[in-house]
């Protein structure tokens, strides 16, 4: 092709017409030109749909993510709301409000007013995109709302850290986990072929239990872990469920866009 212009340019010299030279040779460039903007649009075309396939593709991996993180998110606030209610009738009888719960009842809300599993959200789709740099890729408004779910989770984290804190480090209250049978409850429930026997000072009859629930100093403590249960029930209910629903939605509005 490039030999077939230069003979076409050389043959206009060789006969003298250099106007029509001239004319050529701007036509010629003005040919190169189109044919270099030309390419450009298709490389940016083809760059431009690269970047939307790999938007789509993050995009798909975040729902899965998510679809799962509120699989989860359901079941440990299931799970919770549960146990808090037990909690209630135990606050309650040790409060006074409740004065005739069958000591029966009692034993069994007081071993289970803890709910045990721990929450624990996927998100490494999220952490690679952020590493990568396709977290760009994605609508301001969703980088918003991923950016909001990461930092309520790690505030969740940090009420988790501190009532853990409490259980391990404070005497009082391994003690009243002990003696109201959670950790018990606890070791039945995922570690049946490993029983832990309980020490016998910690152990008490009915009567022994009544009273022990019933002082003020019992009753502060339940308080404390009570107040922690239901912060954490909150964050994860009017926090992380609903940003993990606003961040499915969005993504479904994008992927069906």
């Amino acid at each position: 092709m490039i030999k077939f212009f230069r003979n076409i340019r050389q043959n206009l010299l060789n006969e003298g017409k250099t106007n029509k030279y001239i004319k050529y040779a701007i036509g010629e460039i003005v040919l190169v030109v189109i044919g270099i903007l030309i390419a450009l649009q298709i490389n940016n075309w083809n760059e431009n749909r690269k970047l939307q396939n790999d938007k789509h593709k993050l995009m798909l991996a975040l729902k899965e993510e998510f679809t799962t993180n509120k699989k989860n998110l359901e079941d440990v606030i299931k799970g919770t709301i549960k146990s808090d209610l037990y909690f209630v009738k135990v606050l309650n009888f040790s409060a006074g409000t409740e004065p005739n719960l069958p000591i029966d009842s009692l034993r069994f809300y007081a071993s289970k007013m803890i709910y045990p599993q721990k929450l624990s959200l996927l998100s490494s789709v999220q952490e690679e995109a952020v590493s990568s740099g396709k977290f760009e890729l994605l609508d301001d408004k969703l980088k918003q709302l991923l950016s909001t779910f990461k930092d309520f989770n790690n505030s969740l984290n940090t009420i988790n850290e501190s009532s853990d804190y409490i259980f391990t480090s404070d005497f009082e209250m391994n003690e009243l986990l002990i003696t109201l049978s959670i950790y018990e409850d606890v070791y039945k429930k995922f570690f049946p072929d490993r029983p832990v026997s309980i020490h016998s000072k910690l152990k008490k009859n009915d009567e022994e239990l009544v009273a022990y629930l019933q002082s003020a100093k019992t009753y502060a403590n339940l308080y404390r872990i009570y107040f922690l249960n239901i912060s954490n029930e909150v964050w994860m209910k009017e926090g992380l469920l609903n940003l993990t629903n606003n961040i499915l939605d969005e993504i479904d509005q994008e992927l069906n866009h």
